[in-house]
């Protein structure tokens, strides 16, 4: 390896020896590591750094002598045989570890677990408890929750430790080509819920976190080296921080148009649309690290159509960001009609200025703000170029040029968003030339596939190997299925979350129509947006209660990361819960449906039965009725049954609020549409899409239904979701048995009709506020519902109903508009 890889991995493996240690047999007299590092004190690997001896212990068996001593030296670099590289790598040490705040005592190490990063965020002042991260591999199918007890006196970690450490040192032997990428993928999997600094540091960093912004920042300090002198001072602006982000995405997913004779692909070209946009940002933050010969390290975060990196303060990095810019936004031009726009801006900075990255964050926000009010400037002539009269069909969906139905694009989306539908396997590649069958970005000579099984996986790289590429398990962090059938220098294995759960039966898609048809009552299709409250300020300012250089480049990257989780991947086991099956299950109590599939003629030529449980299925039986179009960063985009989706949101934020460690600090609002199947599918999200304004404009922290904008939780005589969503299912459970008739229900309307006067277009907090608090003061329908109650024959009902209709009569509207749907 030349020096430049020696670095890398002795960044990446530097304090890997604080995962060992604490693994070793702890009170024993002899330990695990090498016998000649027994003779090394602190004048040898510095104070704090006993760890060091086991770092080097495990690298000296996979990267030879010069990895062996950075990571043995790097608090001492005078004592390194490589002295300058060593020098690098202390410093990138410093300056990522510039997040640790001094803990209030000394912490045991070993009854001390990660504090979720969520339970350090504070906007309010209010006091927040600490929740707790489970010590154990990331495996997305068992429950990363954080929890609220800590380990309590008497225990210790020590056996999770052992465990952890032999699962991680295990899967290393097991990779045979141990190229940077796949063995940063192992260290993601194993060390994201170890904590890096415990003893005198409050345990809020995982090790994977520092182990990655070390790495990166080392990158930055070599290649800057390269072409400045390097000082060993931390005012010295090495650092570039590169902001991308792609405007225009709503309009471009979803202003499409749906004839009668696209309607068969509008769910699989949606989901391509999105689908596409993800994959470009990812290609576009790929493009800058490859060209500055970074590594991913130097990717903080990519998501939603946005990306940060942290690169070498370089002309070569402005130089390539300039044209990356350019390029892209010339294919925006020619392609989409400017119809999107990449937005690169970035600030040098120091090691001084990375301990207070909300400063970075806030300058970034300007440019790119000031940005955006001069789109394509410099490119306004390509912008405006008139194009003779065209004499070719247009392309029925988005008006570019057909090239026989539909244009390449929509072609291509509609391909995209079908091969994504349950695939197993992502397939990355660096390359000139497409590979066919898979998605290529040209002017950044990266492409993507999607696969199913291994077979086509290791055609694809048996059949290009002169081609770069990076094999992605998806949703599965057993990741290394290829390493005895693929043993290449041009391959590496990570794994990657990805929120692709499509609605089918047997491996075939269902269309929207289909969603309507399953839901109950009403054939009604539902459309959620979803979106993280105040995320603006929970970066910049959530840690500052901290103290100086809280907000740190580690943390703002383990904030990225643990977001991005929930949204990209434990949203499946979410989705999974709402769903059904083709075959009658044994023992459940289900609904029976019938779907129907059309051919272009609008005739039926299948019917297919189907069965919707009460209850969730066992896990891997049937399949969800959720179709998630877009899901990633802090927002996401659903459709499905209007009736699934109710509950969905509902079980959405509850999921969210826990994953979050239930901070009052962090919540999330909802918009909610309910559309015929038939209905436009982009103006659906568009409407949804002002269903979330509402309920941001109305103070954040909730949810807009049936045009009603709710709290998610009740707080004293202002009833939440929770609590009317409750009472609407017992008025659709009494209205099926008879107990209460249809004409009561449809009264309670009537009475809030006559009795409510709601502003329409309530849009800020304090009209929603003042109309809630007339709402709650209007008693006077009170005589009119006691007078009805007399319908209801059970008594145990009746006094039910008058107890929580009196308190619920406000927002009776949510109530009464469910039981419509359902009973219809």
């Amino acid at each position: 390896m030349d020096e430049y890889m020696n670095l890398k991995f002795a960044s990446l493996f530097h304090d890997i020896g604080k995962f060992y240690q604490r693994a070793d047999n702890q009170g024993k007299s002899s330990h695990a590591y090498d016998s000649r590092y027994s003779k090394l004190n602190e004048e040898d690997y510095g104070r704090s750094g006993a760890h060091s001896k086991w770092s080097a212990d495990f690298t000296k068996d996979y990267f030879g002598d010069i990895v062996e001593d950075l990571v043995l030296y790097h608090h001492k670099p005078l004592k390194s045989g490589y002295p300058e590289l060593c020098k690098i790598l202390k410093k990138a040490d410093e300056h990522s570890s510039k997040e640790r705040i001094d803990s209030d005592e000394k912490n045991d190490v070993l009854l001390t677990p990660l504090t979720s990063i969520f339970s350090r965020i504070d906007l309010s002042g209010k006091q927040h408890e600490d929740y707790y991260v489970p010590l154990v591999e990331l495996d997305f199918n068992n429950s990363l929750h954080p929890q609220k007890e800590k380990i309590r006196n008497g225990w210790n970690l020590v056996p999770q430790y052992q465990q952890l450490w032999a699962k991680f040192e295990k899967e290393f032997k097991l990779l045979q080509n141990k190229d940077f990428e796949s063995v940063l993928a192992i260290l993601r999997k194993y060390t994201s819920t170890v904590p890096s600094a415990t003893y005198y540091s409050e345990s809020d960093i995982s090790l994977y976190d520092h182990l990655k912004t070390t790495a990166a920042i080392a990158n930055c300090r070599y290649i800057f080296s390269k072409d400045e002198k390097l000082l060993q001072t931390d005012d010295q602006e090495v650092y570039r921080i590169i902001n991308g982000d792609i405007s225009g995405i709503q309009n471009f997913i979803y202003r499409v148009q749906t004839p009668e004779d696209a309607q068969s692909g509008m769910s699989k070209r949606l989901r391509g649309r999105s689908l596409y946009l993800t994959l470009l940002c990812e290609a576009i933050a790929s493009k800058i690290i490859l060209d500055l010969n970074l590594d991913s390290t130097n990717i903080l975060f990519c998501g939603g159509g946005r990306f940060t990196i942290i690169a070498p303060n370089t002309q070569k990095t402005e130089e390539i960001i300039n044209k990356i810019n350019l390029e892209v936004n010339k294919a925006f031009i020619d392609n989409f009609n400017a119809e999107l726009f990449l937005n690169i801006v970035s600030v040098k900075a120091s090691g001084d200025d990375l301990g207070n990255f909300d400063e970075i964050l806030s300058k970034l926000t300007q440019l790119l703000s000031e940005n955006k009010k001069h789109k394509f400037i410099g490119q306004l002539e390509d912008v405006f170029k008139v194009e003779s009269e065209a004499n070719y069909d247009l392309c029925p969906v988005c008006g570019n040029k057909a090239e026989g139905k539909y244009c390449h694009d929509c072609m291509e989306h509609e391909h995209l968003g079908s091969v994504v539908s349950n695939a197993k396997y992502m397939i990355k590649y660096v390359s000139k030339d497409k590979i066919p069958k898979s998605l290529f970005y040209p002017k950044l000579e990266i492409g993507y596939a999607f696969k199913r099984n291994k077979k086509d996986v290791i055609k694809i790289v048996g059949d290009n190997p002169d081609v770069r590429f990076t094999v992605y398990k998806l949703n599965d962090t057993d990741f290394l299925d290829f390493r005895d059938e693929i043993i290449s220098d041009n391959v590496s294995f990570d794994f990657k979350v990805i929120a692709n759960r499509i609605p089918n039966i047997h491996g075939t898609p269902l269309y929207f129509n289909h969603l309507a048809e399953i839901a109950k009552g009403a054939n009604k299709l539902g459309v959620l947006k979803m979106d993280v409250d105040n995320l603006g300020l929970i970066f910049s300012k959530g840690f500052r209660h901290l103290g100086e250089g809280a907000t740190s480049i580690s943390r703002i990257s383990s904030l990225s990361f643990y977001l991005d989780l929930f949204f990209s991947g434990l949203i499946n086991q979410i989705v999974d819960r709402f769903s059904f099956t083709a075959e009658l299950p044994q023992d459940m109590e289900c609904e029976m449906k019938t779907i129907s599939f059309v051919n272009e003629d609008d005739e039926v030529y299948k019917s297919q039965t189907v069965y919707r449980p009460k209850d969730s299925l066992p896990e891997g039986e049937g399949t969800s009725t959720i179709h998630i179009n877009y899901s990633g960063g802090d927002d996401l985009l659903v459709v499905g049954p209007y009736d699934d989706i109710i509950k969905f949101a509902e079980e959405f934020r509850c999921r969210f609020k826990k994953w979050t460690a239930d901070n009052c600090d962090i919540n999330i609002s909802a918009g909610i549409s309910i559309v015929s199947p038939k209905f436009p599918i982009g103006k659906a999200a568009d409407m949804a899409d002002e269903e979330l304004e509402k309920s941001k404009g109305c103070g954040r922290d909730k949810i807009t239904v049936f045009g009603d904008t709710l709290m998610w939780d009740s707080n004293g005589h202002e009833k939440g979701f929770d609590e009317i969503f409750e009472f609407a299912r017992y008025m659709e459970d009494k209205n099926e048995s008879k107990e209460v008739s249809r004409g009561f229900t449809h009264s309670l309307l009537n009475i809030w009709e006559n009795n409510y006067s709601k502003k329409s277009n309530i849009s800020n907090e304090e009209d929603w506020t003042d109309d809630i608090q007339k709402r709650i003061s209007t008693k006077a329908y009170i005589p009119v519902f006691k007078y009805k109650l007399r319908l209801i024959n059970n008594r145990e009902v009746r006094d039910y109903i008058d107890k929580n209709g009196i308190k619920l009569m406000p927002w009776i509207k949510t109530p009464v508009s469910w039981v419509s749907l359902r009973l219809r």
